[in-house]
């Protein structure tokens, strides 16, 4: 070889060292299949009935709505519709849809499906109304007027008052749209087989609770990269761990903190996901009742109770400490919040000045444990142990679902230990149910604390006729600062569910309620 082209060699080494390097493992591949381990077997592949969280997270990959949110930047993006427009000061929501989507049958998606999957769960006379979607009737019932459309890819609805928040709730699974005709065709049994226009359709769902999803090769979007996406009920969370460490499955969910260390512990660089609630586990002080409607008493609970004990004892990595009722990822949060820190002294002296006796204050807790109440008699127990600190012995009442569910509405309790799971990513989710006192009227009423402030019932409707976010987010700080100030509750945690993959898995996402998204998930094929 001569000289030059020895340099030359040279020259061009020098050259690729100094490029980016490329890694082609790091590149999404189509292909393979991700065994997802879950803790029960799912309800339903109706979304318009979903209520657990797996069935969710499968309906999610299954199911489109017409806006979706980011997963990066929560901002609300086009889905099956490509724009809409609000009119008549919000009372009119007019959604242009997409053209040239089709249903896992075969179907055409177009405006009359919407108007199906809504009114299906809306209108008793409706040929395919189904009882069981009563999630869309309490989320849209007292929202929708009526669904009209215009033309074949044109949609309008008509509320019964402004309501802002209504596009952000149409990312509710109870937004989801389904084929009309898989519905006429399977009836009460149409949650047996789900069609809808997702980037994942059904291939069976086996008699053991398994669910195994297949690509949809004529998905409108971006296709999804595995072939298969499988879902296995193992109720044993060691089972699932041990399956994960053997590679049978490529991900599981833990439903204790326990888990995360004893995974890895079993799987060196095991990807550990924490997945937001958009929830949250308070106190509420019923300030229709004495003493709790004294502002000094209510401060002076809120500073002897130690939320980041609570948190730690009960929840340690699955909850964080809460400051408000909104999480901190949530838009709209107030950063700014100081909040009433542990002080039993200060809540001792706060008591003193009221001059008021409290010989006793009841503590409802509903008997039976919920994922954001993992052990209510233990935390109701810790609480008491605060409030005695200061002199005021509670007594805790337990009942079962429907009675501890009856009694706060009628406001029988002085105190509730209670968790709230929002519908959809917005603060009007959380304060408008919990804290407004045009709710205190209503049937299954949920504002347990019995707050009545008109004024923060004129922010909060103004922030729901607002369109701007950010004067909506401007309002909602302001109305926390409210709830700050007069204290009729106390936030004590928001919760978070945690998942593990092994290391060979790219591209989960999870999102803004709490779901899972596989659509651009991706496994090294063979």
């Amino acid at each position: 070889m001569r000289k030059g082209s020895k340099l030359c060699i040279f020259f061009m080494a020098s050259i690729l060292c100094l490029l980016p390097q490329v890694s082609l493992a790091a590149q999404p591949i189509y292909g393979g299949s991700l065994n997802f381990g879950i803790s029960s077997v799912p309800e339903t592949l109706d979304p318009h009935q979903v209520l657990d969280k797996h069935s969710l997270n499968i309906c999610g990959a299954l199911y489109e709505t017409l806006v979706k949110f980011s997963v990066d930047d929560s901002k609300l993006l086009p889905a099956l519709a490509t724009s809409w427009e609000a009119k008549n000061q919000g009372r009119e929501w007019i959604f242009h849809l997409r053209e040239g989507v089709m249903f896992h049958d075969g179907t055409t998606f177009n405006a009359d499906a919407v108007v199906f999957s809504f009114e299906r769960q809306l209108k008793p006379d409706h040929p395919y109304y189904e009882n069981k979607c009563f999630y869309g009737r309490y989320l849209f019932g007292k929202v929708i007027e009526s669904i009209q459309v215009i033309d074949e890819y044109t949609v309008r609805f008509v509320l019964k008052h402004p309501y802002t928040p209504f596009v952000y709730s149409l990312t509710a699974p109870a937004a989801m749209i389904v084929s009309p005709e898989a519905v006429k065709e399977y009836k009460e049994n149409f949650y047996l087989h789900p069609t809808g226009t997702g980037p994942f359709k059904l291939l069976r769902w086996e008699e053991s609770g398994k669910v195994i999803l297949e690509r949809s090769k004529d998905y409108r979007g971006e296709k999804a990269y595995l072939d298969r996406l499988v879902f296995f009920p193992v109720t044993n969370q060691a089972l699932r761990i041990e399956a994960l460490a053997r590679g049978e499955l490529q991900g599981i969910e833990l439903q204790s903190p326990a888990g995360i260390k004893s995974v890895t512990t079993l799987i060196s660089q095991a990807k550990v996901v924490e997945i937001p609630n958009l929830d949250v586990v308070y106190l509420a002080l019923n300030m229709k009742k004495a003493p709790l409607d004294q502002l000094k008493v209510r401060e002076a609970l809120a500073r002897v109770v130690n939320r980041e004990e609570i948190q730690q004892m009960f929840y340690l990595d699955r909850a964080t400490e809460a400051r408000s009722l909104i999480p901190p990822f949530l838009w709209g949060y107030n950063p700014d919040l100081i909040g009433y820190e542990f002080d039993p002294q200060e809540a001792g002296r706060l008591l003193e000045e009221t001059k008021v006796e409290i010989p006793s204050l009841n503590l409802w807790i509903p008997e039976s444990p919920s994922s954001y109440l993992p052990d209510p008699e233990e935390i109701a127990q810790k609480i008491a142990d605060y409030l005695a600190k200061v002199g005021i012995e509670v007594k805790i009442v337990k009942r079962d679902w429907r009675g501890y569910l009856e009694g706060c509405e009628k406001g029988e309790h002085d105190i509730a230990l209670a968790g709230w799971r929002a519908d959809f990513p917005d603060p009007d989710s959380f304060l408008y149910p919990l804290l407004d006192q045009q709710v205190i009227s209503e049937s299954n009423n949920t504002n347990w604390s019995f707050y009545r402030n008109s004024f923060f019932h004129e922010i909060l409707q103004r922030a729901r006729q607002v369109t701007d976010r950010m004067e909506r987010t401007r309002l909602y700080q302001v109305a926390q600062k409210i709830v700050q100030r007069d204290v009729p509750c106390i936030p004590l945690v928001h919760t978070r569910e945690v998942a593990v993959f092994s290391p060979e898995v790219k591209g989960v996402r999870t999102g803004l309620a709490g779901e899972v998204y596989f659509e651009r998930a991706w496994v090294p094929v063979d």
